[in-house]
């Protein structure tokens, strides 16, 4: 039996992989909201931060984003929205 086999033993002929779902332009980013995006504290985003079709984001800083850019009811958080 190979390993396959023997998590198919385990979890049950019940069970079931479900394939990834496409996230298309949103998968860059770690937050992406409707309207307005609040931080209260010291966090840390890594990956673009986006809101639309609002444009408030607050708490930053103290928050950062790193390994990204904020996105604010522009063409790039609009389509990743959509996607």
């Amino acid at each position: 039996m190979g390993i396959i086999g023997a998590i198919m033993a385990l979890i049950g002929p019940s069970a079931s992989v479900q394939a990834p779902v496409g996230l298309g332009t949103a998968t860059s980013f770690a937050v992406l909201a409707g309207q307005t995006v609040t931080n209260t504290g010291p966090s840390i985003i890594s990956g673009d931060l986006g809101v639309s079709p609002g444009s408030a984001v607050t708490g930053f800083p103290p928050g950062l984003v790193i390994n990204g850019v904020q996105h604010r009811a522009d063409p790039v958080s609009l389509q990743a929205k959509k996607d």
